[in-house]
């Protein structure tokens, strides 16, 4: 028989504009009598569909203690005719290895049912696969919703090592503060939506406000300068937008952050690998010409400036004009608490003292880019969150590549999981790969 029996736990972001997790802990057991076998286990899921799950429980030949951990992969379920029931979350772990010990523990599948009552995916069951290929339900016996502050030493350590970085963030690492010349950094953020339009003007402003909200609690967190600009509504033109990149006056040690969301396009025939912006402000207005910016321009522009890290982004198209963007389904939402950021993998990030400059948009050359109103841009969801989850406990040694090589991963996971709007309203996998640089 193979061991059973969990404590389940999963945590998030109170607000819904930042970065999530969700933290749950559940008791439960496989069998009856003496065959009945316990574990408990950490479940940790990110908004954008990642996570892992680490398993406590004993060796009972050994006597011994052992953790195990997986990563964890979401899908939909399934109704008993096969087709996609998007009512239910599945969770699957995959990818064991020990951390404690050395008897193995098997991937059990964990399934959150949509609450109409609260709107989000809640705990329904846990299930087993059995080796003649039925599965056995587990018995959970209790249930525990946590917030950050219930991150106990004597929790954690149920499921973590005094090594793992999970632990050395929460209870070792030494609060470094700015000194008085870093905090006279100033991190300039310049935000460009097309709100007014008619068919991604939603979701346009959900990227605005989410964009402007995380950078602003980064300045807040840093203790350093904000100056942002943003540029949408009745303001969004091309002339505005020459005018707030031309005004832009960063220091040697400043921040420069252009973010841009709306329609965009390009031509086979271009030589540009990144999109035109789209930047008409009326509908009788015809594309490109004076209507219009490379975003590959406006970075080596503000790269000019010599701020010390230069961040340039758009959430748009990058393919023939004609096209439309996507409408893609929304994204699958669990209950939210906080559990913070920590300081050295935020200074890792804005306050290195090398130059660097990062340029990614949304999509490759030929590709459209998917959002919702809800959720925003499948592109910038995804930078966002793995953005706050590189500035959160579970990272160490954390850089711009890599945050990009994640952004870009999840970013082309979730378009392949998603369901997007044809311009002939039938429906078809998103496809969308998104494209960086680094200098």
């Amino acid at each position: 028989m193979r061991l059973r029996s969990f404590i389940f736990v999963l945590s998030f972001c109170i607000s819904t504009l930042c970065y999530t997790q969700t933290i749950y802990e559940f008791h439960y057991y496989f069998g009856d009598g003496e065959e009945r076998e316990y574990v408990k286990a950490f479940m940790m899921r990110n908004d954008d569909g990642t996570g892992f799950i680490r398993s406590e429980y004993m060796d009972r030949q050994t006597n011994s203690r052992n953790i195990a951990e997986m990563q964890m992969e979401e899908h939909y379920g399934s109704d008993d005719k096969g087709n996609e029931d998007t009512t239910l979350l599945v969770f699957e772990g995959f990818d064991p290895k020990m951390i404690l010990g050395t008897k193995a523990y098997p991937a059990d599948i964990f399934i959150f049912q949509l609450s109409e009552e609260t709107g989000f995916y809640e705990p329904h069951s846990v299930v087993s696969p059995n080796d003649d290929g039925t599965e056995s339900e587990g018995v959970i016996t209790e249930m525990n919703f946590l917030e950050g502050e219930d991150l106990t030493e004597e929790l954690v350590l149920q499921y973590f090592t005094t090594e793992d970085q999970f632990y050395v963030n929460l209870f070792e690492t030494e609060v470094r503060s700015l000194t008085t010349e870093e905090q006279k950094t100033k991190l300039f953020l310049l935000v460009v939506a097309n709100t007014e339009d008619v068919s991604i003007g939603k979701t346009c402003a959900i990227d605005k406000d989410a964009t402007h909200k995380t950078f602003s609690q980064v300045a807040e967190f840093l203790k350093i300068q904000f100056v942002p600009k943003i540029i949408y509504g009745t303001e969004f033109s091309k002339l505005n937008v020459d005018k707030a990149v031309n005004a832009l006056r960063p220091g040697p040690n400043d921040i420069v952050i252009f973010y841009y969301s709306g329609h965009g396009f390009n031509q086979q025939k271009d030589g540009y690998l990144f999109p035109y912006l789209d930047l008409r402000d009326k509908s009788f207005q015809t594309y490109g010409g004076q209507y219009t910016l490379n975003i590959e321009s406006i970075y080596q522009k503000i790269k000019a400036k010599g701020a010390r890290l230069n961040l340039v982004i758009s959430d748009c198209c990058n393919n023939d004009p004609s096209q439309t963007s996507n409408i893609s389904t929304d994204i699958a939402s669990t209950r939210s608490s906080s559990i913070g950021w920590v300081m050295d993998n935020c200074t890792a990030l804005f306050m290195d003292s090398r130059k660097q400059s990062i340029l990614m948009t949304a999509a490759s050359k030929g590709e459209l880019s998917a959002g919702n109103p809800n959720d925003g841009g499948i592109f910038t969801f995804n930078f966002r969150e793995s953005l706050e989850k590189f500035m959160g406990p579970f990272y160490k040694n954390v850089t711009w590549n890599g945050l990009a090589d994640i952004a870009k991963k999840q970013t082309i996971t979730k378009a392949n999981h998603t369901w997007c709007r044809q311009a002939d309203n039938s429906r078809k996998v998103c496809v969308q790969n998104p494209v960086f640089k680094i200098e």
